[in-house]
């Protein structure tokens, strides 16, 4: 007889002696007004409540995706213990076959637990997780460089400048301007920043596989720390052979909606050296997952500070992550903060330290979201 733990209808509560579950008792999002810092296209934070008040915050859900946390997956919820952030991963994973949700439902819902789990215990998550790291390294990626700017060569080497000066470790440019604009860049930029200043290139799979290798020999001549999506995250094929003729790691993946296991299929066959999944789209579980799987694959692992939460669920991750390299701080943490937030992230000495309050550590000032909430969808 086979055990199948799978489950993608209604929860069964199982009880365990001496064991006190953390029921969910409620759900919550605040819609905020658009126009302000914290409510840019309008940004709705999720609240899930415990019976002892305890509460997880998630935050990037859009009004679809709200309606569909509060009519179709509230049943899923609501009694269940929100200490089986497992159970509840797994049962999300099967729903989303059957359910059709809204990207990044299912990693809203589990990093909302993880931040309860966090605060019932005292501890912040990259404790709750293990604890590999205080601090980690940070580098700033350039965008903007879509329009005429992006073939103007002084624009990334200003900025390469300016992200130096600021006290950052090192700079990504995102360049579409073409293979031999992008081999003369690298030079004058490794020339501009110096030796010991980390320059990596982002190409948004803009190349075919013959440029990405001529782009990449170039690359490794200017002793660039990593080279990023050169192709398309699906060319497994193309980028594999990518992967066996250069040196510089190869970085993918992070166009992988809900492809959770694309990723295992990627490195088994050898089509990347590091991969870069969004933290919003499966959680922090999901981080979890990948993280051990590139390390028993011998891969590197990247997990960027983007809008969710404010930096703050990445920067937890990335607590807990051994075999991580920089940590991407797109944008700066001083655009996408904003009044609510008594404790914004900061950068000390081209490094981010973890943050210290229990849970995801984000201290809100309730008061100021009460004030940008235009509606509560519950």
């Amino acid at each position: 007889m086979v055990m199948d733990n799978r489950s993608a209808g209604p929860w069964q509560e199982e009880e365990y002696e001496g064991y006190e579950p953390l029921r969910i008792t409620d759900i919550k999002i605040h819609m905020l007004k658009e126009g302000g810092s914290l409510a840019d296209k309008k940004d709705g934070l999720l609240r899930i409540i415990t019976e002892d008040g305890i509460e997880g915050w998630s935050n990037m859900i859009d009004p679809v995706t709200a309606r569909f946390i509060t009519e179709k997956f509230r049943e899923h919820l609501i009694g269940r213990d929100a200490m089986a952030r497992e159970r509840i991963w797994h049962d999300m994973f099967m729903l989303e076959r059957l359910t059709w949700p809204p990207k990044g439902l299912r990693g809203a819902i589990d990093i909302a637990l993880w931040d309860i789990a966090g605060k019932r215990l005292g501890i912040p998550v990259w404790k709750l997780l293990g604890g590999c790291c205080d601090k980690v390294g940070a580098y700033r990626t350039q965008s903007g460089t879509m329009g005429p700017e992006g073939l103007q060569k002084d624009h990334f080497l200003e900025f390469a400048l300016m992200v130096k000066e600021q006290g950052y470790l090192g700079s990504k440019d995102h360049c579409y301007a073409g293979p031999k604009f992008m081999i003369e860049l690298a030079g004058e930029l490794r020339e501009a920043v110096g030796p010991d200043f980390y320059l990596m290139h982002d190409a948004v799979g803009y190349y075919n596989l013959k440029e990405a290798i001529r782009v990449g020999r170039a690359l490794e001549e200017q002793g660039y720390l990593w080279y990023e999506e050169p192709l398309r995250d699906h060319d497994f094929r193309g980028l594999k052979q990518i992967c066996d003729v250069l040196d510089i790691p190869i970085v993918t993946g992070e166009y992988f909606p809900h492809h959770f296991n694309s990723y295992a299929q990627m490195l088994a066959l050898g089509a990347a050296d590091a991969i870069k999944p969004m933290i919003h789209t499966g959680g922090i579980t999901e981080i979890v997952k990948l993280a051990n799987l590139t390390h028993a694959l011998g891969a590197s692992m990247h997990v960027s500070a983007h809008d969710h939460m404010w930096g703050f669920s990445s920067v937890q991750a990335n607590g807990a992550i051994e075999n991580t390299v920089l940590l991407e701080v797109h944008p700066p943490f001083e655009f996408h903060t904003n009044e609510a937030i008594r404790n914004p992230l900061k950068l000390k000495d081209g490094y981010v330290h973890m943050p210290e309050g229990p849970g995801l550590g984000v201290d809100l000032d309730w008061d100021i979201i009460e004030d940008l909430t235009e509606e509560v969808v519950e």
